[in-house]
């Protein structure tokens, strides 16, 4: 396993275990309750608090293995560059669904079937949320995927 490969790893689990915390402070069951701005605030803190200490103890770890002699290689820096467009274009395409959502619901009276109602605050708070992760999880992912492709 290459160092760029299990700081993906790593990266990958904690953003995980973050997007539990977030989900399980934003979620009942299948549908996101009211919750006033100041649960948002804390939530998102604490999220963002999480997700910091978490990379920035992978990004010290990894530091610390190069000073010990682990490098990453050119194929190592094509991979996280393609798993980076990959992240992006998951990113960019769960963007633009979400659009797409908004558009529908201002243009037609009736809403599509198991539609998200983003004119509520934790709806859309919780789907952005969502999307970050997606692109970061994506990105980790493909880096682990594309470590293992010969």
């Amino acid at each position: 396993m290459t160092l760029t490969e299990k700081s993906a790893g790593l990266s990958l689990a904690i953003s995980a275990a973050v997007f539990v915390y977030l989900a399980a402070n934003m979620t009942e069951g299948w549908s996101i309750p009211d919750q006033n701005a100041q649960q948002i605030w804390r939530t998102w803190l604490f999220v963002l608090g999480f997700g910091t200490i978490g990379e920035s103890v992978v990004g010290a770890w990894t530091a610390w293995k190069r000073k010990r002699g682990e490098l990453e290689d050119e194929r190592d820096a094509g991979i996280i560059a393609r798993a980076d467009r990959l992240g992006l274009l998951a990113g960019f395409c769960a963007i633009n669904l979400l659009i797409w959502q908004v558009l529908w619901q201002a243009t037609f009276s009736r809403p599509i079937p198991s539609s998200l109602d983003v004119q509520h605050l934790p709806t859309l708070f919780f789907v952005l949320m969502s999307i970050l992760f997606l692109c970061h999880a994506v990105k980790q992912a493909f880096i682990v995927i594309l470590s293992r492709w010969p």
